[in-house]
């Protein structure tokens, strides 16, 4: 390889391929699980007195158009900010095993707004284990820190993806509309209850992930983005509600900086 080549790998400035992950000293680790949501209201970390200035969650009004004034009301208390569909989980050309993603962490505990963690699952899930969430042993989830729920648990990380879930809170009504599936846990576990428990493993993996397919591609026609981000769930988590991980904080890479 070119030693250019080299030095740019190495230090992880290349614009496709998995970012170099660079580990905090000190920084937050331990184990949880992984849950899902997306409530459409103003992200906690898009106020100045919550993140500190110039360290802000971008918020958008419900056409998707930028909001910079981080004084501005949420949406879900009667004004007009909402999350931006910019901060939907994605992946990146050329890294087949880490997805990125914003989430919601413990209300309770330390302000880690604009903070990112790998979270690394183990295979197992916290409420069942199915080949869904044994497929994710071998990927990771990258996220960065930009909301806060006081009903989030400890090592808990609330994925935001669009149609999995609105939570307490609901202002998506008039942004993607009112077919959400259950208030917690969204489309998938309307999918899982659907598809039911019991059966073989395969079978269960196979009808699930159809099952959110066609969720996602019916429920967000039109909606690219809300749809795509539905789609992640669907196929790189696998349809795999609640996983288990590991995770400790390490330093945000550029894909995600470039969305908070």
């Amino acid at each position: 390889m070119n030693k250019y080549i080299l030095a740019i790998c190495l230090f992880g400035l290349v614009t496709s391929g998995c970012p170099a992950i660079k580990y905090v000293n000190g920084g937050l680790s331990g184990s949880g699980f992984a849950s899902r949501y997306w409530d459409c209201c103003k992200p906690s970390c898009s106020w100045s007195s919550n993140a500190g200035y110039g360290n802000e969650a971008r918020e958008c009004t419900t056409s998707m158009s930028r909001i910079f004034d981080h004084n501005s009301k949420s949406k879900c208390d009667g004004g007009p900010s909402t999350t931006c569909l910019s901060q939907k989980p994605f992946t990146v050309s050329g890294c087949d095993n880490i997805g990125f993603a914003f989430a919601a962490v413990p209300g309770a505990g330390p302000n880690v707004c604009g903070r990112c963690f790998l979270l690394e699952f183990t295979g197992s899930g916290k409420y069942e284990t199915k080949k869904n969430h044994a497929l994710l042993a071998k990927k990771k989830l990258i996220v960065m820190a930009s909301n806060i729920g006081y009903d989030v648990d400890g090592g808990q990380f609330d994925v935001m993806i669009p149609g999995g879930g609105v939570g307490i809170f609901n202002g998506c009504s008039d942004i993607l509309g009112k077919d959400l599936g259950a208030q917690y846990g969204g489309l998938l576990s309307d999918c899982e209850n659907e598809v039911g428990y019991g059966g073989g493993d395969d079978t269960i993996y196979t009808k699930r992930k159809e099952c959110l397919r066609n969720k996602c591609n019916g429920v967000f026609a039109g909606k690219a983005d809300a749809r795509d981000g539905c789609l992640f769930l669907a196929n790189f988590l696998e349809a795999a509600g609640n996983p288990l991980h590991r995770y400790r904080e390490i330093e945000c890479p550029q894909v995600l900086k470039d969305r908070y």
